[in-house]
């Protein structure tokens, strides 16, 4: 687990100047929804945790939330800190807060990427405050979350290796469906829980699309950096003739994103 969590930082480290304005601009398109389900309103109590470059937390300000943004990265904290008043740097698990002291916490696409899934959930469910909402967004399967899935089987059809020196899984790949979700939050400490399908679309031109993921993930650009440039070159032939699918007449494609919403409610 330290070993993946070590892989994780250094990761989002390098990508902290870049995640924004690319891969950061297609999560964003879940975070009305996440809020939503957050119940955020004025004066709630929030904690994002995860917040890389501080989009989600913005958002949950301007709807009149008082918000706490962490992250484990402390270049991400730095990149938040441009546009937020207050990020911590905070480790899930391990948040450095007492019990039951936010209305509701959340967290976009961060628990598939702890080391320790049970217990990052037995953390937020500490802090929330008894009825308080924990609401926590990871990727659908690859066959409906095509933005991402279209690197995995163009990797495949160009017949690249694995690369040396990755992590052979993440620790949240056992819980990465409605129902094993479910029980996550559930073990976790958490009643009433719910897990909901959400799919969107993202439109962007194919080029800035490779970019964004080489310079705004950590395990998907690494299946690619970590080959050499005739294979990376077979991956982008496979990637341009698999995203032509959704071509759009503007020269965008139209890609299909589709995640799982989680929302549970602190016991006490």
């Amino acid at each position: 687990m330290v070993e993946f969590a070590e892989f994780e930082r250094r990761g989002w480290a390098r990508r902290s100047g870049t995640y924004d304005d690319g891969f950061g601009a297609m999560t964003a398109g879940l975070h009305a929804r996440l809020l939503a389900e957050a119940e955020v309103r004025p004066g709630v109590r929030l904690l994002e945790v995860g917040c890389g470059t501080g989009r989600l937390a913005l958002s949950a300000s301007g709807l009149g939330a008082e918000v706490v943004a962490t992250d484990a990265v402390p270049e991400m904290v730095a990149e938040a800190g441009r546009v937020l008043p207050k990020v911590l740097r905070g480790e899930l698990p391990g948040l450095p807060f007492g019990a039951d002291e936010f209305d509701c916490a959340v967290g976009a696409f961060v628990i598939n990427h702890v080391p320790d899934p049970p217990a990052a959930v037995r953390d937020l469910a500490r802090v929330v405050v008894p009825g308080g909402r924990v609401v926590l967004s990871c990727w659908d399967e690859l066959t409906a979350n095509q933005a991402q899935g279209v690197f995995f089987a163009a990797v495949a059809e160009a017949g690249a290796a694995r690369p040396a020196g990755l992590p052979d899984t993440a620790p949240f790949a056992p819980y990465a469906t409605p129902e094993r979700f479910a029980g996550l939050l559930r073990t976790g400490g958490l009643t009433d829980v719910e897990v909901h399908r959400v799919g969107w679309t993202h439109r962007v031109a194919p080029d800035r699309w490779w970019r964004a993921v080489l310079t705004g993930t950590v395990l998907t650009s690494s299946l690619i950096e970590g080959q050499d440039e005739a294979t990376v070159r077979r991956i982008r032939e496979r990637y341009d003739a698999l995203t032509a699918r959704w071509a759009e007449p503007d020269g965008t494609v139209a890609l299909p994103v589709a995640a799982l919403v989680a929302v549970g409610h602190a016991t006490g």
